[in-house]
């Protein structure tokens, strides 16, 4: 199955073809893929402790690995060669090894470079963690070639595509799969973004990159991280996506912020926690959300603290009142305006909005098709989507105008078997969700609400409606020309 599964025959078919230097015909090469990402609810709501609900693309990575006979890492990026940019990098093992991650990070940060700090990342990791030795004189170098077609900077997991490919292919290498699980793997990925990348994300995409399943909503609640059963998606359902051709790059600050403000909420809730306590001659020994502003009850929130939530308040000031926050990926900048009261509304709200969704469809998947009654849960579904997105734009300030227009021209066509929509990932422009009927009328609908974008915005649109399976099920293929 694998070696049929885009874009694998087009990465053997160029590695052949146009790395026949580097690529012996006489050895054998592992080939892995793995697929991008599309965040159905959940989205940022992954940082306070909710459940996030996601599927797989068609849309992957593949990348192919070969023995070398030097101690030397080679990478190749068929994407950038094809963009005229540098697309091969050669690091020796020795070094990759011996510099610690801090050196490696500012190394691949240079110009031309950042790239190949993902499939060189996953290397080091594995060493870092006893499971290979690159210092071992026995230890070959590899060629690594990478191709992908998961669209870059729209939300899509396109680096998480390309680190999970990498890492199950060097795991299979080095035939150390027993030692872990899809969790591990994805766990490995993200602690290589944050060590030799240096970007610090949630384990969402890789995780769902891993451990997806074709055609289903894969589940877990990130308290930190505990995978639970897939989704299925209703008979006759499917959820698709609208890439709106705005990247997300400019909105990472906004993203931040965000995720900043919500701790600070989460700060400030606790502290009246412990005054309340204290009003009835008891001590709060503990953090009653566990941690998670997720595990606050959305009642208590409106009734009980949500009233003294600042709707804005500077870093500074929060600082000298509070000290500091939970968390350790974002800092307070004291200059920094923060919208502590909307920021603190939507994780809250949210993972309200994803529990109920995952409810509504698990009860309709349970009905029979032509039911009254499930064609309402599916609404309200649907419209939790919406919700979602609006949260997005007005709480969080992370929509654009275009997405705004996707989701509205998704609406208008509920009639035509449109349920919902809602922006993916951390906003910011990117792709949109959709859970739709798998219909001709549909289809037909989903084909308007595409050209009318396009004639309102001058942008190209694009539907994004194919499923397949995570790295972990397809695993590794060795062939041998």
């Amino acid at each position: 199955m694998l070696l049929e599964l885009d874009p694998v025959p087009t990465l053997l078919r160029r590695v052949r073809a146009e790395l026949a230097d580097a690529f012996r015909a006489d050895r054998p090469i592992r080939v892995s893929r793995a697929p991008g990402r599309l965040d159905v609810m959940g989205g940022i709501a992954e940082y306070t402790g909710s459940v996030v609900c996601s599927t797989t693309l068609d849309r992957a990575a593949a990348v192919a690995i070969q023995e070398r006979d030097d101690r030397e890492l080679q990478v190749f990026s068929f994407n950038l060669l094809d963009e005229h940019q540098p697309f091969t990098l050669r690091i020796p093992l020795d070094a990759l090894a011996r510099n610690s991650a801090e050196t490696l990070r500012k190394e691949f940060a240079e110009p031309g470079r950042a790239w190949a700090a993902h499939p060189a990342g996953c290397l080091y990791l594995l060493h870092e963690r006893g499971l290979v030795d690159l210092l071992a004189p026995t230890m070959p170098g590899l060629n690594i070639a990478l191709y992908s077609n998961v669209p870059v900077g729209l939300g899509m997991g396109s680096s998480a595509a390309i680190e999970v490919a990498t890492m199950m292919n060097l795991v299979d290498h080095a035939a150390i799969r027993h030692r872990m699980n899809p969790l591990v793997l994805a766990e490995m990925c993200q602690s290589m973004n944050r060590q030799i990348v240096g970007v610090t994300t949630g384990i969402a995409d890789q995780l769902v990159s891993c451990a997806g399943q074709a055609g289903s909503l894969h589940r877990f609640l990130s308290q930190p991280c505990e995978l639970q059963r897939s989704l299925a998606i209703p008979a006759g359902m499917r959820v698709l996506g609208i890439h709106s051709g705005i990247t997300q790059r400019e909105f990472q600050g906004q993203s931040a912020k965000i995720r900043c403000a919500a701790f600070m909420g989460h700060k400030i809730i606790l502290e009246k926690m412990r005054d309340m306590g204290r009003a009835s001659h008891r001590i709060l020994e503990r953090d009653p959300m566990n941690g998670y502003l997720a595990d606050l009850d959305p009642d208590d929130y409106k009734k009980f603290f949500r009233p003294y939530l600042p709707e804005s308040l500077k870093g500074g000031e929060f600082l000298m009142r509070f000290s500091s926050t939970i968390d350790s990926t974002t800092r307070v900048i004291p200059d920094c305006q923060y919208p502590v009261r909307s920021a603190t509304d939507h994780h809250v709200l949210e993972a309200m909005r994803v529990r109920n969704f995952v409810r509504f469809m698990e009860q309709a998947g349970a009905m029979p098709a032509d039911s009254r009654e499930r064609v309402l849960l599916l609404d309200k579904a649907g419209h939790l989507m919406y919700a979602s997105h609006l949260s997005y734009a007005n709480d969080a300030s992370l929509s654009t105008p275009e997405c705004d227009l996707l989701v509205k021209l998704v609406r208008e066509r509920e009639p035509a078997g449109l349920y919902g929509a809602k922006i993916t990932g951390h906003g910011g422009g990117g792709t949109v969700a959709v859970l739709a009927e798998d219909s001709p009328r549909a289809d037909q609908a989903l084909q308007q609400v595409i050209l009318e974008y396009e004639n309102q915005t001058g942008k190209h649109a694009e539907l994004l409606k194919g499923s397949s399976p995570g790295a972990w099920e397809t695993g590794t293929v060795m062939i041998q020309d």
